[in-house]
């Protein structure tokens, strides 16, 4: 079995953008100074290396805090320049131009390596922007959640943000994204939640429990009891040749970490959940991957699964 940890560092305004809240400047923000290096200790006290999808624009701001990502095994993916929530509605010059941007950023911050994978801001996808990704040499897209039940629930929480007159930045995206095949495929950018066995991009979608299609990610980890996460991952194990669980670096940090995260904690109930109650079930978790499968980064897989 295979197995690969993905983490998506998206600064802490991309939240007050979710919630629709006003984005307010964030001194010193925690997920670059407090949930990384917590990322990193967690990696090395397992062993396991992971897929981290940076926001260039951000990212290149903190060098200092990517300075593991060679020493420790672990891969640079991109998750855009600007993790606008619209992306996938731009034109195709317009997100060829932040893509490229993205990995001129990224590549020193990736030990000078080239970017080989790429993750969608808000998982949503279009033909425009997976056919550059393809035309940019990627190895593998992973922006695909195959959870209809999260579409859903994504759904009504930004509704519910309209109807209360605070917007959400985010998108709803397309319920066909949300329902595609749970293991790796070969696809194409105009169908990429069908599979297309000489089709160009190759999708490594997003863990979810086989039967239920209830996402494994960081989120229902902190969000489900301990019991019912570990009986849903028990099965999903038993049953999928790839487990790819993504987290967000927020899921490392509780509302105490910083003075930002009081206001976030009243929309974002994992924040209530303390860091060290989070490590220790992440810490698990990496455990457990390690013992059932070979943990190994995304490009690591994608480059068995598609050898050149």
């Amino acid at each position: 079995m295979r197995a690969s940890i993905s983490i998506d560092v998206d600064s802490l305004r991309f939240y007050h953008q979710i919630h629709g809240l006003p984005e307010r400047p964030v001194e010193d923000d925690p997920i670059y100074s407090v949930a990384l290096p917590r990322f990193f200790e967690l990696l090395a006290e397992v062993g396991v290396p992971a897929t981290l999808f940076l926001v260039a624009e951000d990212a290149a701001k903190h060098p200092r805090a990517f300075e593991a990502v060679g020493p420790s095994g672990c891969e640079v993916g991109s998750h855009s320049f600007h993790h606008d929530y619209a992306l996938s509605q731009w034109g195709e010059a317009e997100i060829r131009a932040d893509l490229e941007a993205a990995d001129r950023a990224l590549q020193p911050l990736n030990a000078g390596r080239p970017i080989v994978g790429f993750r969608a801001p808000g998982y949503n996808v279009s033909a425009a922007l997976l056919e550059v990704v393809q035309s940019l040499s990627y190895r593998y897209d992973s922006s695909l959640l195959p959870a209809p039940a999260y579409f859903a629930a994504r759904a009504a929480a930004i509704g519910l943000y309209g109807l209360r007159g605070r917007p959400s930045r985010s998108l709803v995206g397309r319920y066909a994204q949300f329902a595609g095949p749970l293991e790796p495929y070969r696809t194409t950018a105009q169908a990429p939640w069908i599979p297309s066995a000489d089709g160009a991009l190759l999708e490594l979608p997003m863990a979810v429990e086989p039967t239920s299609r209830v996402p494994l990610i960081g989120t229902s980890l902190s969000a489900l009891p301990s019991l019912v996460f570990d009986r849903l991952l028990s099965r999903a194990l038993s049953r999928l040749s790839f487990f790819n669980f993504e987290l967000h670096a927020i899921d490392l940090l509780d509302a105490s970490d910083h003075a930002s995260l009081g206001e976030l904690a009243a929309y974002q109930k994992d924040l209530r959940v303390s860091a060290a109650e989070k490590r220790r079930r992440l810490a698990a978790l990496f455990g457990r991957l390690k013992d059932a499968a070979e943990v190994a980064t995304l490009a690591t897989h994608a480059e068995a699964l598609s050898p050149v």
